[in-house]
């Protein structure tokens, strides 16, 4: 089961690789959205619902407010669309961490 801890290593993880392979910074956002969109947590409902009930979602939930305010959407696919907006949102945090690093 997923927790919040185990949500930001799985993220972290991501990151690290997306860092160390990609050849500008600019490349290294377009994968992390890659990254996010091919999670098993977005696209498998059952996962996707273990990461709402167990983490905290709200970047994810504001990227849903934000994306998809008009959108007429079932549980699922709120679901799925909440865990993308946290775990490219997570992805994205730390690939800048790692990127004002690097340039410090």
């Amino acid at each position: 089961m997923i927790n919040d801890f185990s949500l930001t290593e799985y993220c972290n993880s991501i990151a690290d690789d997306i860092f160390a392979d990609a050849p500008t910074f600019d490349d290294a956002m377009d994968w992390a959205t890659e990254s996010a969109d091919g999670s098993e947590y977005v696209i498998y409902y059952a996962k996707a619902h273990d990461l709402c009930r167990n983490c905290d979602t709200t970047q994810g939930e504001e990227f849903v407010a934000e994306c998809f305010s008009d959108t007429p959407m079932s549980y699922d696919d709120m679901a799925c669309r909440i865990a993308y907006g946290e775990i490219y949102n997570r992805i994205q945090a730390r690939l800048w961490a790692m990127n004002e690093e690097q340039a410090a």
